[in-house]
């Protein structure tokens, strides 16, 4: 089996000091070599085209060309850098997605920030970057499915019996977590919703704001929000709009893709 290559990075932001964290964070990182570092779009575009790297950490908002629009042009290559947005503004993740990016990280950022999203490409990027993840999985005995299939909710004195894949959303109110059901049913649920979130696969259950947990099968459309988040309209007997707060947008594209 070979090893991992080093990923060749470049780093595009016009704020030294974030150029230097980021290079000294992933000159620690055994599988990452910085390859350049640039502090505006236009020297980005010229030293992706000398330098090849595997990733580009991106600034949004950069002198000459901006971050958005680099990555708009890097994205029609053959064979683009993967792409992640380093910014200080949250309000740009759905353009980052629409970009192909593959991340999107606040700043201030921290070391395990940078290596939950190295962590991420070698894992979606594992044949690229010649890591045999099949045949490391293959020598693994199957799993049990550790998510329970069907629940109990309630609805007065009656206990009602809901599969996993019927529920649409759930929600915590007044100190309570309810769930309503594909068909428009409200149950309430004896749980509190870390526990249920906790007992839902998050493949398919997404924890989109403090208060509710969808079920991103049943997600129908999406749009801007109150206080620059983002409103999910989920389909079902009965639509029903759920807030996702703008802690939890970046993490819609393990969902969608933009």
């Amino acid at each position: 089996m070979e090893l991992l290559k080093k990923l060749k990075v470049l780093i595009a932001d016009d704020e030294y000091a974030i150029c230097d964290a980021l290079t000294d964070i992933l000159k620690k990182n055994p599988v990452t070599e910085v390859v350049s570092v640039c502090h505006d779009g236009d020297e980005a575009l010229e030293n992706i085209k000398v330098f090849n790297p595997d990733l580009v950490f991106l600034d949004i908002r950069m002198p000459g060309m901006t971050g958005l629009e680099l990555a708009n042009t890097l994205k029609e290559w053959e064979e683009p850098p993967i792409i992640v947005f380093v910014t200080a503004f949250d309000d740009y993740a759905i353009q980052a997605f629409e970009a192909d990016a593959i991340d999107y990280v606040l700043k201030p950022f921290d070391a395990n920030d940078i290596e939950k999203v190295i962590r991420k490409i070698k894992k979606l990027f594992s044949k690229r970057f010649n890591i045999d993840l099949a045949e490391k999985l293959s020598m693994q005995p199957p799993q049990p499915n550790q998510f329970p299939l069907q629940f109990c909710f309630y609805q007065g004195d009656k206990t009602h019996i809901v599969h996993y894949q019927d529920i649409q959303f759930a929600y915590a109110e007044n100190r309570e977590v309810f769930v309503q059901t594909i068909d428009g049913e409200k149950y309430t649920c004896k749980l509190i919703l870390q526990e249920l979130e906790d007992k839902l696969d998050p493949n398919q259950f997404f924890r989109c704001h403090r208060s509710y947990i969808v079920n991103m099968f049943y997600a129908k459309e999406i749009s801007p929000g109150f206080n620059r988040g983002y409103l999910l309209t989920m389909k079902g007997t009965k639509n029903v709009e759920i807030p996702v707060s703008r802690a939890m947008i970046t993490k819609l594209s393990r969902y969608i893709c933009f």
